[in-house]
């Protein structure tokens, strides 16, 4: 689905959604909402600028629904993405093995807000893609995410 950045409604219902069916995803690995900026311009496309993009775990293994969300941010940043991104109150960053995280944490008995999750995903995007524009910004769910653990 596509949506403008300051509406991005949809996108919240689409999370609850998601979160409400407690999903395992294909894999038993869970299932996450991956929120795509428009495409880099021409301009940034030709010094070597990739889209970036933004995966929210809804669900965890076995579609367990529960605090931390992790958020990991794919960009031309690397794992530096998260320390680029804006600090939201309850909120954490990582840099992974070369990957960047952002979560949304809470106690585990707290409320979910999937507002806050959607808004925090959209804002730290923003911030790594300061010349994306307000429309042409993309949702979609993966139902195929496979996690290796140690």
């Amino acid at each position: 689905m596509y949506f403008n950045r300051h509406e991005f409604g949809a996108v919240v219902d689409l999370v609850r959604g998601v979160a409400s069916a407690y999903d395992p995803g294909e894999y038993g690995d869970g299932v996450e909402v991956r929120i795509e900026a428009p495409a880099p311009t021409f301009l940034r496309d030709i010094f070597g600028a990739d889209p970036a993009s933004a995966h929210i775990a809804v669900t965890k293994p076995g579609g367990e629904v529960a605090f931390p969300f992790h958020v990991r941010l794919v960009s031309d940043q690397g794992g530096d993405a998260g320390r680029r991104v804006p600090r939201r109150p309850g909120w954490a960053s990582s840099n992974s093995a070369g990957l960047a995280f952002i979560m949304q944490k809470a106690r585990p008995d707290g409320a979910f807000d999937w507002v806050d999750l959607v808004a925090g995903t959209i804002e730290a995007l923003t911030a790594l893609r300061t010349d994306a524009p307000d429309t042409g910004w993309r949702a979609t769910v993966d139902r195929t995410v496979f996690r290796a653990y140690w």
